[in-house]
């Protein structure tokens, strides 16, 4: 089924909000005190009402007390709670990395306590304005509805600790950064397994493929490989997207590639471009290259003047260079089989590790340059990367090349003989995983 560009982008940003399941909880209790409502009069609910008769109110002007102190009370929680939110998010955009936000954002736990909150603040008023009085004079009291909204608020107490206790966690850096490297590793190891178990021998040669044009401009952050090689499937073709994610594209520029001429074929060209994601936003469930940058820029938020931690740079340096390790057993091209069992029908251009290491150390490269400590444990991730990948020619290649910039700055910016006989003792164990680009290494690093 086609689904238009627009919609599908209106239905994503819905998703992230912050309000997406405290609208939903809103309108299941809402729900909920509709058929509290509509079953609490029947003659089998008034039975059960009189065995726990001991926890029922008895009096229109006890339901209203119990009822307007619940409803009062967790709009305080709520007020509160939406408040923290707030603090959180611009702490962590402050002193952490404005990409962590979205993250943040979308927490389900704290949507769903938020949304617990409103639901019962709902089911709360609800029931208030259903104390009536009858013909008779006597009071229609929803005394079932009043012991529901009360369990509902000794909830919500339960669940306020819990928020404070959660959103107190999700603030710490050491916390964040554990989130960050669990949910990179998992993404890298998806991608791994993927292809380790549908291995691919041989690529297609992608030069003579027929490009197509984007469309739209923005940054493009995935694609829907379902919908999409569902689509490729039907119509007999496949695809090779150029671009890695997140580059960004504007209108015109040749980001496809198809094994066959569609240039013709408007209808379908829209289609498979209604299946790639433009946004903002990063999420380390699009890709796991996401993952590095926050951590990259948390290190890189940590090195500057106003936080100077460089324990925190430092552990986000060793947290980049086992995810780098991992890195190395993906193809620097992706491929899906999904719809397809004799030959894949997508291809995906993979970020490839020399633009890993340029993208992610260039930054905090440049920022700690002149830090000796952190510098000395980037030189320490890289020998850790090269202990692993000392048979991979490329990636080899790729960390020397790196590994003399980084010698380049420490010879200008880094100049205490203390320091320089700590990194020259780096560049040494080096030397001993790699002899002779380690020796050439140690020549570039001059001693003053």
């Amino acid at each position: 089924m086609f689904v238009p560009r627009k919609v599908a982008d209106s239905y994503r940003e819905m998703i992230n909000s912050i309000g997406f399941y405290p609208s939903l909880l809103s309108i299941a209790f809402l729900t909920f005190a509709v058929i509290t409502m509509s079953v609490e009069y029947m003659p089998i609910i008034e039975k059960l009402k009189s065995f726990i008769s001991v926890v029922l109110v008895d009096s229109a002007e006890n339901a209203r007390t119990v009822l307007s102190t619940l409803a009062g009370s967790i709009i305080s929680l709520t007020v509160f709670s939406f408040s923290m939110v707030m603090v959180v998010l611009n702490s962590a955009s402050a002193s952490l990395s404005p990409r962590v936000v979205p993250g943040l954002i979308t927490r389900k736990s704290h949507q769903l306590v938020l949304g617990f909150y409103l639901g019962s603040i709902i089911y709360s008023v609800i029931m208030l304005i259903n104390i009536n009085k009858l013909e008779n004079g006597a009071m229609a009291i929803p005394a079932l509805g009043v012991l529901f909204a009360l369990i509902f608020g000794l909830i919500s107490l339960g669940l306020f600790v819990f928020f404070i206790h959660s959103i107190s966690r999700a603030i710490q850096v050491d916390n964040v950064l554990n989130g960050l490297f669990s949910q990179t590793k998992n993404e890298i190891k998806t991608i791994i397994k993927s292809q380790q178990e549908a291995p691919l021998k041989n690529l297609p040669d992608f030069t003579d493929w027929h490009s197509i044009n984007s469309q739209t401009e923005g940054y493009y952050k995935g694609v829907h490989t379902d919908k999409l090689c569902a689509l490729l499937s039907a119509e007999e073709i496949e695809l090779y997207i150029t671009v890695k994610q997140g580059y960004f594209t504007v209108k015109g520029y040749p980001f496809l590639k198809c094994n066959k001429d569609i240039s013709s074929n408007d209808e379908l060209i829209d289609k498979i471009l209604s299946c790639f994601i433009f946004y903002i936003e990063e999420y380390i469930s699009d890709h796991y290259r996401y993952g590095l940058t926050q951590i990259s820029e948390i290190a890189v938020k940590a090195m500057s003047p106003g936080i100077n931690d460089p324990g925190t740079a430092v552990k986000a340096i060793d947290m980049l260079s086992i995810l780098l390790i991992k890195r190395l057993s993906i193809s620097d091209i992706n491929y899906s089989f999904k719809h397809s069992k004799d030959t894949p029908l997508l291809y995906i251009h993979e970020t490839r590790f020399d633009e890993l290491l340029h993208d992610n150390f260039t930054p905090l490269r440049n920022y700690a340059k002149g830090d000796a400590y952190v510098m000395t444990n980037v030189l320490e991730a890289f020998k850790n990367i090269l202990f692993v990948a000392h048979e991979n020619s490329a990636a080899r290649e790729s960390l020397f090349n790196y590994l003399n910039a980084i010698v380049d700055d420490i010879n200008e910016h880094v100049t205490n003989e203390y320091d320089r006989q700590e990194i020259n003792n780096m560049l040494k164990s080096i030397a001993r995983i790699s002899k002779q680009q380690g020796d050439t290494l140690l020549a570039r690093f001059k001693r003053q």
